[in-house]
């Protein structure tokens, strides 16, 4: 099949013979047409240079030594004149032996050689190579412009799918509570995704009264799965809405069914309360999620009850919240493990005892500026890698009346 398609460029190739012979010329005009190819023959470089000038040549052979311009000049200014995107195949006729001749050549651009006298088979091979070469060329130019085409068609589809990216990314920040307060009740977030999306959502909802819905959840994984998986966990949540210490129990449990008959590998740990801040309490359940800290002025506690599995895990699992006090003063936060966890260059965890500490040393500051401390304290922990996991954190402060203003 190759052999075919070298026949067939073969009698498209178009052949210029330059030798001040011209008998010579003539002939290898005759073979080469005889080939089926093109010939044009001249006696000159210099018409050799015109003719190169005017249009397409696709093989060039050339005598060494002729009058004027001879074949070693003749070739240095027809790879001068030829284009990068052309091909031109050369052929320099010369006597057999003179080595230094055919270095010199090669180093001048010549592609072939053609010994004196011509053999039919040699001028037979050399056609042979430049319809090959010219077909490669061509090969190569339609497969440089189909790559180029992919290309175009692959950056216009990334783009695409970053313009997608950039608009989910947007919706995931419009989730956030974009409140600092709710009654009594003041509040503050932290959220950095590891990647452009994260698995990671923080929600809140006032709730009739003076009542606050409040969740934080941790999707297994990262990027485009979690953070569809973070989306519709954060709606159903919102859309089940707990009222009461009873509702939030069945609230969960009915997530984690509908998780488990998905029959995949999706998970979450989730910490999911509510706060009545006229009855001075909250209640919580943690599926799976670090447990939550109470802050009372620059004491910091953890919330050890309302402990369950993630949610995902397994269909028959309980799920019970445990109340917490929470009078006026009193903070709440809520922080997923990629802040305890982020790991600096040296292996060493943020951790609980860090994450405690950064806190109480900012418990006397406005809770706007909480989540800038703890900001502050990570990127000194990490201060020139990206974030391996999900950072998310949200704080809920029982304000005094008095400070409302």
């Amino acid at each position: 099949m190759f052999s075919n398609a070298i026949l067939k460029a073969r009698t498209n190739l178009k052949v210029l013979i330059v030798d001040d012979d011209f008998l010579m010329g003539e002939f290898l005009g005759l073979q080469i047409e005889a080939l089926g190819c093109r010939a044009t023959v001249v006696e000159s470089g210099a018409e050799a240079l015109g003719i190169l000038k005017q249009g397409e040549v696709h093989l060039l052979v050339s005598d060494w030594q002729m009058p004027g311009m001879d074949g070693m000049e003749l070739v240095a200014e027809a790879r001068r004149l030829t284009s990068s995107d052309s091909h031109l195949h050369i052929a320099m006729m010369t006597a057999r032996g003179e080595e230094k001749v055919m270095r010199a050549a090669m180093g001048a651009g010549v592609d072939d050689f053609l010994f004196k006298p011509v053999q039919s088979v040699e001028l037979e091979l050399v056609v042979a190579s430049a319809a090959r070469n010219r077909l490669l060329h061509h090969r190569l130019k339609r497969r440089n412009a189909q790559l180029a085409m992919e290309h175009r068609r692959a950056t216009e589809a990334l783009e695409r799918v970053r313009a997608d990216l950039k608009a989910a990314t947007a919706l995931h920040e419009r989730l956030l509570p974009d409140f600092d307060r709710s009654g009594v009740l003041r509040l503050a977030h932290l959220y950095r995704p590891a990647a452009m999306l994260g698995g990671d959502s923080i929600g809140a909802a006032p709730l009739r009264g003076e009542g606050l819905l409040f969740f934080l959840i941790d999707v297994r994984g990262h990027g485009v799965p979690a953070a569809l998986d973070s989306f519709h966990l954060h709606h159903r949540i919102k859309q089940l809405r707990p009222k009461s210490a009873p509702d939030l129990g069945r609230a969960m449990a009915t997530i984690n069914r509908e998780i488990c008959d998905r029959a995949d590998d999706s998970y979450a740990t989730i910490a999911c309360g509510l706060i009545f801040p006229e009855k001075e309490e909250g209640w919580i359940v943690c599926a799976g999620h670090p447990p939550p800290l109470l802050m009372d002025g620059a004491a910091v506690t953890q919330i050890s009850g309302g402990r369950a599995m993630p949610v995902g895990w397994f269909d028959d699992a309980a799920y019970t919240p445990v109340r917490f006090p929470f009078p006026p003063g009193a903070r709440l936060v809520l922080y997923s493990d990629g802040i305890t966890e982020t790991m600096n260059a040296s292996g060493d965890q943020f951790g609980d005892e860090r994450l405690e500490q950064t806190l109480a040393a900012s418990a006397g500051q406005p809770l706007r500026q909480f989540a800038k401390a703890l900001t502050e304290n990570l990127q000194a922990h990490l201060p020139s890698q990206a974030y391996e996991d999900d950072i998310s954190m949200l704080a809920i402060e029982h304000a005094c009346l008095e400070n409302q203003s």
